[in-house]
């Protein structure tokens, strides 16, 4: 058991590794791209928001670039998790392994980006004068639950995009609306009262909102209200789990 288990480690580490490289490969700046990607998209909002409509935020940079960092940690890792099955059709096809193991490497890959990321954003805040406390220990619950919220995600949309292609261009379309309806750019009391409840509903939503109450905010978000973010989380695993393994045995033949 404990070797089998050591194989199966050493060849997600392997396949996170891989993807990692091939990620950047033949790139002149390399993975300092995924760093600057964040940055831009930050910086063209910032003077949008902040300069020209004036959104009156305590401390509105940090506000809006941890909510742009954790929203590209979710888009990017399930698109990149999208492609990954049909981009190892020859592994695939030649190995048996669990298939399980191509979108958890593919996640944890894209978590190396996420964590430097995270770096960058712990600068940004030494360099506008702001503190952690003891409340920003909740937000590795919050990295856990968005973890599983992007795995259980990206299990369905890379077990259906082998049979349905359309669903890349389907999925992109949704990014950008996600974008919009969710708390990135502006705070989530600026959601009418009435639409709450609705809005609420959108993991990435209570995840974004938490996250920054515990780091910026100095806030604990309620052990209920994380506790249903985890439900949510939970349920989009499961679900995308059943999916994955349910196609499973046509990837041979479709890819």
């Amino acid at each position: 058991m404990d070797r089998t288990f050591r194989k199966t480690l050493n060849l997600v580490k392997e396949l996170a590794w891989n993807d990692f490289k091939l990620r950047y490969n033949r790139s002149v700046l390399g993975f300092f791209w995924s760093l600057l990607k964040p940055l831009l998209i930050f910086a063209t909002l910032y003077v949008v928001f902040s300069i020209v409509f004036q959104m009156d935020i305590p401390h509105y940079q940090l506000f809006l670039l941890f909510g742009i960092v954790l929203w590209t940690y979710f888009a990017e890792t399930t698109v990149a998790s999208m492609h990954n099955l049909v981009g190892k059709k020859d592994l695939i096809n030649k190995l048996y392994f669990p298939r399980e193991l191509i979108v958890i490497s593919s996640c944890l890959s894209a978590s190396i980006t996420f964590i430097l990321n995270l770096f960058v954003f712990w600068i940004f805040m030494l360099i506008f004068d702001a503190y952690i406390t003891y409340h920003a220990f909740t937000f590795f619950i919050l990295l856990a639950e968005l973890f599983i919220l992007v795995l259980g995600l990206s299990f369905a949309l890379s077990a259906l995009y082998v049979l349905f292609r359309d669903l890349a261009h389907i999925w992109e379309v949704f990014l950008q609306i996600g974008f919009w309806i969710t708390p990135i750019i502006y705070p989530l009391s600026a959601v009418p009262e009435k639409y709450l409840k609705w809005y609420m509903l959108n993991p990435m939503a209570r995840i974004i909102n938490d996250s920054r109450n515990a780091v910026i905010f100095h806030g604990l978000p309620s052990l209920w209200h994380m506790a249903i973010t985890l439900i949510m989380c939970l349920a989009a695993l499961l679900f995308g789990l059943w999916i994955f393994r349910r196609l499973s045995p046509r990837f041979a033949d479709e890819i």
